[in-house]
């Protein structure tokens, strides 16, 4: 093939014709250019200009994804004109982009903790996780779930509709369940550097917890003798206990962060030292300073305190005091101060307010418990003297007032009412109307002080003016604040001290917002059911009285699960991969730069399983497109024009009421957060997942997946991020099944009438016995193993052994295999296999399709866009037996023909004469076939009669005819256990039929699709009466010999003891008949079944997720599969199967991998030369050289019965084609 030279950024480089500059560029490493409307399995759209290069000689930027090469072409894919213009880009695209990147309690929260995150992990039951992802931006989760001012409840968008969510009552919940401190923490290794922290308050403990984790040293100087700073000393216990503290500051520990208490700097140690002792110094000294009232005599009279030095006092010493007790203030200290005294017996307890209580700064809750606990407010009055009798405090000399014009805080100034002075008689008056910070020993030749008494930093780093030296909490800046925001600077210099001393960035995540524009509303939220709020329990009022209990009980599971389900998750799911997102961080985007009219639009979650919000989207049509290659009508669509132009379906409609197939695909190809997937659980946030690779088990095609799981049982599957995977609505929202279905959760017994709970391994022992005692009284021709063909090869291979080696039958087998009547051996004397010669890959590249006895977009969807591309790239034919036509049938087909149920072979053998009498191949060439004259003998289908027979009109026949005999490469696509449309015959005639063409110079295949995953393993894994591992025949053994006479076996009642892996027979009235002489039943399911509530012994069995082996697909390739999610009983079935085992198979066998290659040395071994065909691994094609022996079979006109769901999953499908998407619930 000619190579094309060109030089990307002055690199001299070759490539292959046809290839665009962006497939150039990646396939080499060169560069990585962005995009967001391409995907390498589509078309090239161009619309998004964000993956624009330079061309010498050409005046505009052109698109990569969509400019070929060219020779001497001469390419910049980043110099500065490139990058401005994707910037350019990417602004135009977000000035439309109405969406929040983060919801807004992380916003709010000066912490930036991820509310909407925790709350989701608390109503997963990940409490553990909630803690911790809290942890990451908040060290102190226990106390700001008792003490948080709960910023990011004000801004939650929840009360548009009603109330704010109860954020920090879930975080209250999460933080006391129990384990939450367990285990260490993780930090990075040491750095070799330390950071000094004065001080072991919030602010202090945030900067070492973070610090530590990254590797520093952290020595935190306490001057009290317990850390904790004001928490401890300036909140009350019955707010805050002493246990739950400690308890945060020990875990802050873990991170190697040392405490030295009883230190206090400027009198033990000087700053100059710190300096020299640490890389870094972090000031978080904290206000200990009450502020006074600035009235003649408080420092001299007794009775008058500062509210600071009351709490501390009170934190050792509690007293009881009496008489009138008259706090000043109206914050949140003057409220600590006025419900202590009142718990330490004072006989009344006034607040004492310069403005009314609606302008009060303290907590709306502080201040209406403190009201319920009979404080009393005295609004509009402030002290100007005091009144006092030997020294000690008689009266408060105080003054009314009146709100005048707002403030600098926004709040009315009080002004005094001129000659309304008043005595407040009180035996101890508080002082609680703010603190200032301790500065000696702190400031001396060190940083700069402002005019309020606080250090001076820049509050976006918390640096100081003196180099290596920062600052926060309260002793920083705008001085005292609530423990939150000195959390919050605590991190914030932690990251920059980290940065400072590593030279990293602090990183910027970019974040668009919706208020950017205007605040967000109800009408835009849609219908949303109004809800109340639960608040946190209370002690009761009357109990309080001369008690520090904790008042605040906390949450119940349904106050949380209640308050979960109020969240609105305003936060984009798709911010940690967000294309556009990370895009816009890359390039310095500023939305600002194009800001004005901006779309806005109700969020659509109207379809059960995907979320579609139109804000978010900038139309850059991979949905579309990928929909597109999938269907063969699209579901979606552009409508509008200009800016009004939208992706939506057809007509507006619910996607789920147009030709959706609901396979998710659209969500994988969304560049941003517009398409998003339903959970079925509680909780939807972008929260931190384990990944695992593996692959479906709902059909023969064994798809690709990526699971990606939150916590136990809650996981949500995708397709691999490669281009061209896609998945089906089974496989993708299969985890609906897995979760919500009941489980068999442990091994259970029979005792009496009822299913105790017993060991599993003392159960599949027990199991074992019984069914011997079954084999001793009636024969070992009387038991049977059957095992699902669902079940993994390791699965079925183990139970062969029981069957066998444990019990001396050689009855085993699949129950659904046996009642379909369907026969692992049926081709073997055509062909030398029963197997598909061929994978995918042949529909894919054929120039005709048949499909016989197969419905792709009911069975196997993600096969129609094999058949579609060779339909569209391929300009192939389509050619149709079925008696349903899917939409692909319609859309492309060729010619589609609908004979009598249980004709098709009828019809086959007529259109192999036809063919034959055509030429296709000659007699002549037929005669000289193995078999062949005896196939031409036994061949007497003339059209006539055969459309007589199967009601296909004669001349449609004739085109069918037509249309094969001008193929050159041919797919036959059949299903062998699909019993609607079987044919007595039907696999054998089209076997013979594929060995035709190939005599007549086609390139012609047969794909053997079967429903069930694994079924294609049932005989090469032993689970077969005919066979036993490795496709060798079985060993003479009591019992049957084959499939047909377990079926006839099972029909005279001849069963009386079984082993049933993942089958139901007993759903079903037809095939519980089968086993109607059962003495005794050893069942091993993962889900409850009828076939469950009648074992003997029930096992706990595994998902198609839960169990890591290996599986074979319809082409013969062997799959391997990842235990992507653990099992409720911690056990896997390979796992209990192996407990049944003599104990020298038990040590032989005793990994999982172990049993794996035991089956493969047993097919290398037994299946000859067709062992690829059965068991294909790596790369390898199967091997067949297209020759065979012809065989006419029995073709009969008999119908075969309408197969029974006989698992969990294929009742699952078969309810969802029955029902349709919308409808269909798990019971």
């Amino acid at each position: 093939m000619d190579r094309i030279r060109l030089t990307i950024n002055g690199r001299e480089i070759e490539a292959r014709p046809g290839q665009t500059i962006l497939e150039v560029v990646r396939e080499q490493g060169l560069d990585d250019i962005p995009t967001l409307c391409h995907s390498p399995e589509l078309e090239p759209y161009g619309s998004c200009f964000v993956c624009v290069v330079e061309l010498k000689g050409r005046p505009n930027l052109v698109p990569s994804c969509a400019t070929r090469v060219a020779p001497g072409m001469e390419v910049e894919t980043g110099n500065e004109r490139v990058r401005a213009s994707r910037k350019t880009a990417l602004e135009l695209l977000l000035s439309n982009h109405y969406a929040d990147c983060l919801s807004p309690c992380k916003l709010g929260c000066p912490a930036g903790v991820d509310a909407q995150g925790y709350i989701a992990l608390a109503a997963m039951g990940e409490y553990r996780k909630a803690v911790d992802l809290i942890r990451e931006n908040n060290p102190l989760p226990a106390v700001c779930g008792r003490v948080c001012v709960r910023k990011c409840e004000v801004v939650c968008r929840r009360a548009d509709v009603d109330s704010p969510v109860g954020i920090n009552a879930v975080k209250r919940f999460v933080t006391d369940a129990p384990g939450i401190y367990d285990g260490g923490v993780e930090c990075a290794p040491p750095n070799g550097k330390s950071v000094g922290i004065v001080g072991g308050g919030p602010a202090g403990l945030s900067a070492g917890w973070f610090l530590g984790r990254k590797g520093y040293r952290v020595v935190v100087y306490e001057m009290m003798e317990k850390a904790g700073g004001m928490v401890r000393y300036g909140i009350p216990v019955y707010r805050l206990t002493d246990e739950t503290l400690d308890a945060e500051i020990d875990h802050i520990r873990k991170a190697g962060v040392e405490i030295l208490t009883g230190v206090r700097v400027g009198r033990d140690i000087s700053l100059a030292e710190l300096r020299k002792r640490h890389d870094a110094v972090f000031i978080a000294a904290g206000a200990w300073a009450g502020n006074p009232m600035r009235v003649e005599g408080e420092f001299d009279t007794e009775g008058v305190v500062n509210g600071i030095d009351f709490l501390r006092e009170k934190y050792y010493d509690r007293t009881p005091i009496s008489g009138t007790v008259v706090v000043v203030g109206g914050g949140n200290t003057a409220m600590d101060v006025a419900r202590t005294a009142w718990r330490l017996d004072a006989d009344k307890v006034i607040l004492l307010y310069r403005r009314t209580k609606a302008e009060m700064p303290a907590d709306p809750m502080e201040i209406e418990e403190s009201v319920r606990e009979g404080v009393e407010i005295m609004e509009l009055a402030a002290p100007v003297g005091i009144v006092s009798e030997g020294g000690r405090l008689k009266a408060l000399k105080c003054i009314r007032m009146k709100l005048g014009e707002p403030d600098a805080s926004g709040r009315k100034r009080p002004v005094p009412l001129e000659g309304s002075e008043f005595d407040l008689p009180c035996r101890m008056a508080v002082s609680a109307i703010g603190q200032s910070p301790l500065l000696e020993g702190l400031v001396e030749d060190g940083p700069r002080v402002t005019k309020w008494g606080t250090v001076s930093v820049d509050t976006a780093t918390m640096k100081t003016d003196v180099e290596g030296v920062f600052c926060g909490g309260d002793v920083a800046d705008d001085g005292p604040t609530v423990v939150i925001d000195a959390i919050a600077d605590g991190r914030t210099a932690a990251l920059s001290i980290h940065s400072w001393l590593s030279g990293e960035p602090v990183p910027r995540p970019f974040v668009a917002r919706k208020d950017l524009w205007a605040k967000p509303g109800k009408a835009e939220l849609g219908d949303i059911r109004q809800s109340p709020r639960h608040e946190v329990e209370q002690m009761p009022v009357e109990q309080r009285r001369g008690s520090f209990a904790e008042v605040a009980t906390g949450f119940d599971y349904e106050d949380m699960m209640h308050e979960g389900e109020r969240c609105l998750s305003c936060g984009c799911l798709r911010f940690d991969d967000c294309d556009l997102r990370l895009r816009a961080e890359e390039y310095g985007v500023d939305m600002s730069r194009y800001f004005g009219q901006v779309r806005k639009h109700r969020i659509d979650d109207r379809h059960p399983h995907i979320v579609y919000d139109p804000n978010k989207c900038i139309l850059c049509g991979r949905c579309i497109r990928t929909c597109a290659r999938v269907l063969p009508v699209a579901a979606l669509g552009l409508v509008g024009r200009g800016f009004r132009t939208e992706m939506r379906p057809a007509m507006n409609d619910p996607l789920v009421e147009t030709n959706c197939v609901s396979c998710g695909n659209c969500v994988d190809s969304c560049p941003t957060g517009a398409l998003t997937v339903k959970f079925p659980f509680p909780g939807r946030a972008c929260l931190e997942y384990e990944s695992a690779d593996t692959h479906c088990s709902l059909c023969s095609l064994l798809c690709p997946v990526e699971v990606r799981s939150f916590g136990r049982e809650r996981y949500f599957v995708k397709s691999p991020d490669r281009p061209g995977e896609y998945l089906c609505r089974y496989g993708r929202f299969v985890n609906e099944l897995y979760i919500r279905q009941k489980r068999v959760p442990a091994a259970f017994a029979r005792r009496g009438s009822s299913l105790v709970q017993v060991d599993v391994c003392e159960a599949a022992r027990e199991a074992v016995e019984g069914l011997r005692r079954v084999a001793a009284a009636h024969g070992p021709g009387s038991v049977a193993v059957f095992v699902s063909p669902e079940s993994t090869s390791e699965q079925m291979y183990l139970a062969g052994l029981v069957a066998r080696e444990v019990l001396g039958t050689g009855n085993v087998g699949s129950l659904a295999e046996i009642v379909s009547g369907s026969s692992p051996a049926v081709l073997d004397g055509i062909l030398g296999f029963t197997a598909s010669t061929a994978g995918r890959e042949a529909a894919a590249g054929a120039d005709l399709v048949i499909c016989s006895n197969t419905s792709l977009e009911s069975d196997h969807p993600v096969m129609v866009v094999d058949v579609l591309d060779a339909v569209r790239k391929n300009h192939a034919g389509l050619l149709v037996v079925n008696s349903i036509l899917d939409q692909a049938d319609r859309a492309f087909g060729s010619a589609s023909m609908d004979p009598m149920r249980g004709r098709a072979s009828i019809l086959w053998a007529g259109i192999v004469q036809a063919l034959i009498e055509r030429g296709v191949p000659a007699k002549t060439a037929v005669s000289s076939m193995e078999g062949g004259p005896a196939f031409l003998s036994a061949l007497d289908f003339p059209l006539e009669r055969v459309a007589a027979e199967t009601g296909v009109d004669a001349d449609v026949i004739r085109s069918a005819v037509d249309i094969i005999a001008d193929a050159g490469r041919i797919a036959v696509v059949h299903s062998m256990d699909r019993a609607r449309d079987r044919a007595p015959g039907d696999t054998e005639i089209l076997a013979d039929l594929v060995l035709l063409l190939r005599k007549a110079g086609v390139q012609a295949d047969l794909l053997l699709l079967r429903t069930a995953s694994n079924a294609a393993a049932l005989a090469t894994a032993g689970a077969d009466p005919a066979f036993s591992a490795g496709r060798a025949r079985s060993p003479k053994l009591p019992g049957a010999a084959d499939g047909a006479e377990l079926a006839a076996l099972l029909s005279k009642g001849g069963i009386r003891g079984a082993l049933v892996i993942g089958e139901d027979p007993l759903r079903e009235e037809r095939t519980a008949g089968l086993l109607g002489g059962l003495e005794y039943l050893a069942v091993m399911d993962w889900a409850q079944t009828e076939t469950t509530r009648a074992a003997d012994i029930l096992l706990p069995g595994t998902t198609g997720l839960e169990e890591e082996g290996t599986r074979v697909g319809f082409d013969g390739r062997v799959r391997s599969f990842a235990q992507a999610v653990r099992p409720p009983s911690g056990l896997q079935g390979w796992e209990i199967l192996r407990e049944m085992l003599p104990e020298g198979l038990r040590s032989r066998l005793r990994t999982s991998a172990l049993v794996t290659e035991d089956l493969e040395r047993l097919v290398a071994g037994h299946a000859g030369r067709h062992a690829g065909m059965y068991w294909r691994t790596g790369d390898s094609v199967p091997g067949w050289d297209g020759t065979g022996h012809l065989v006419m079979p029995a073709v009969t006109g008999r119908s075969s019965h309408i197969s029974v769901p006989m698992t969990a999953v294929s009742v699952y499908k078969a309810t969802i084609r029955e029902v349709g998407t919308e409808r269909f619930r798990i019971s």
